[in-house]
């Protein structure tokens, strides 16, 4: 991943749905897909997640298109540690270059015919259940802080990982996960399952 120096500022700060994290929304855009680190070995390698994880507080991070999320072992933490995460994000926050890959997505969907779906390889699946979630799914956790990983397809079972404020929030991951099993369901297949579970380089 390429990473390069940029000026950023914390605009606003937001509670989320869960209380041990906070959205810290940017002035310009930090990164170009979804970089998530949920404990201080993914942090590896990458400066500033290192630096977040070393105040020894931080459980997972999320560095979205404006935004960053950052969630703490307990909500009591941010007294003692809002004004250094804010401090950290503004100083060593880097843009993340990756690739952006639209016209693949776009051609996804005008190429398949979901009366097929069933008798896709599980690749091909996972490739359209991703395009949904980025439709649906993705921009309204973003909202909230947070976001989703499908991690694979095995048939009629999604596996997906939460990232971010969603992470550790049992009562979000309960309420998406439905919403999102309904949307996969009503859209591509009504056979399909979304489970939790799963682990994915992210």
């Amino acid at each position: 991943m390429d990473t390069q120096r940029k000026s950023f500022l914390v605009i606003a700060t937001e509670p989320t749905p869960n209380p041990a994290a906070f959205k810290f929304n940017l002035n310009q855009k930090a990164a170009v897909s979804t970089q998530a680190f949920n404990n201080e070995e993914e942090a590896e390698g990458d400066p500033f997640a290192e630096k977040l994880f070393s105040f020894g507080v931080v459980r997972a991070l999320l560095i979205h298109e404006r935004f960053v999320s950052v969630t703490l072992d307990s909500p009591d933490e941010w007294e003692f540690f809002l004004d250094p995460i804010i401090q950290c994000i503004q100083e060593d926050l880097v843009f993340y270059d990756g690739d952006e890959e639209p016209e693949k997505t776009e051609s996804i969907l005008d190429k398949i015919d979901l009366d097929k779906f069933d008798s896709m390889t599980d690749e091909a699946k996972m490739q359209v259940i991703d395009v949904y979630m980025d439709e649906t799914v993705r921009p309204a956790l973003a909202a909230d802080g947070g976001g989703v990983l499908v991690t694979g397809v095995s048939g009629d079972l999604v596996k997906i990982r939460y990232q971010g404020a969603c992470g550790s929030c049992s009562k979000s991951q309960s309420g998406t996960l439905v919403a999102m099993q309904n949307i996969l369901q009503n859209n591509i297949s009504p056979n399909l399952r979304v489970v939790i579970g799963g682990n994915s380089d992210c």
